[in-house]
């Protein structure tokens, strides 16, 4: 029996890569039930486009938003719309992998609410021998401190039961919707990684999350920033084990202080000590050494 599964994706200006895109969703080795294009208010022929892919596929609907929501709250509308009990989510310049969702469900156990793969960017075409990035460790399992300051879970790449969203929903405001389910999900049975890349993310100047035109310095006051605001609503996950809310917190309350200070020693001294769980994404050879780099960048405001 090939189970019913419903795909979203959010758009916003993506005219000229959203065909290819769809195409690669549609085409899928595991048959799609729906897929649900969101549009956050595009200005280009992007709506034009999808009416017209509409028209010959009818597992396609369209939502227009009137007004631009961010990337964020259009996902989470568009989550609450799908119909099916497994949910995929897909960005609109990508390409997919054609049997991504095959290979996912066909390891995606009942306890576990989300599971994703590997993905890799590419600017022109997908590369015909792909390597997966191994500057960042991919992180599964139950324990969400592993992402407490960065997330490779990314969304494109991810597939969650519709019951995750009881739990994750509503989205807090300004937090990245892919870093909030996966540390609910982590707290409500655990997050599957399957370690086959079966997303090719595209990269060109008009990405969202794409930054790399940034300076160093721009881009870690950005971070730091960006962190604090996410911090402060990790600590209030519901699911949380005291433990845990206890760890979110007190990071929370020395990375607020570190907006102020030039030099936040506690930070440094927390970061310090739990090393091994906040930098384990990191893949390092000498791992100490970057481990004590990067609390000392993070404690030192430039």
């Amino acid at each position: 029996m090939t189970l019913p599964i419903s795909v979203v994706l959010c758009s916003y200006n993506g005219s000229r890569f959203i065909t290819e895109q769809v195409a690669s969703i549609l085409n899928q080795t595991h048959p799609v039930t729906e897929l649900i294009i969101s549009d956050d208010a595009s200005t280009d022929d992007t709506v034009a486009v999808a009416e017209a892919l509409a028209k010959n596929d009818k597992r396609i609907s369209i939502i227009r938003n009137v007004q631009n929501l961010g990337f964020t709250a259009n996902f989470e509308k568009a989550l609450q719309v799908a119909k099916q009990d497994l949910i995929a989510i897909a960005d609109q310049d990508d390409i997919w992998h054609e049997q991504k969702i095959e290979r996912l469900l066909k390891r995606f156990t009942p306890s576990a609410p989300l599971i994703y793969s590997e993905s890799v960017r590419f600017h022109t075409t997908p590369p015909l021998q792909p390597v997966a990035n191994k500057k960042n460790r991919r992180i599964d399992g139950k324990d969400p401190k592993k992402i407490a300051m960065f997330n490779t879970i990314s969304g494109h790449a991810m597939i969650i039961r519709r019951s995750l969203l009881q739990n994750a929903l509503p989205i807090p405001k300004g937090v990245y919707y892919d870093w909030w389910l996966a540390l609910v999900a982590m707290c409500n049975g655990g997050v599957q990684f399957v370690p086959e890349i079966l997303v090719f993310q595209r990269s060109h100047g008009s990405n969202v999350t794409i930054q790399n035109h940034l300076g160093e310095t721009e881009l870690r006051r950005r971070f730091r920033i960006m962190l604090d605001e996410h911090l402060l609503h990790f600590k209030e996950i519901k699911q949380l084990t005291e433990a845990d809310r206890l760890f979110f917190t007190r990071l929370y309350e020395l990375w607020h202080g570190s907006l102020i200070r030039k030099w936040n020693r506690p930070l440094f001294i927390f970061l310090w000590q739990n090393r091994q769980v906040l930098f384990f994404y990191k893949v390092r050879k000498l791992a100490i050494f970057s481990q004590l780099k990067h609390c000392f960048l993070f404690s030192f405001r430039l």
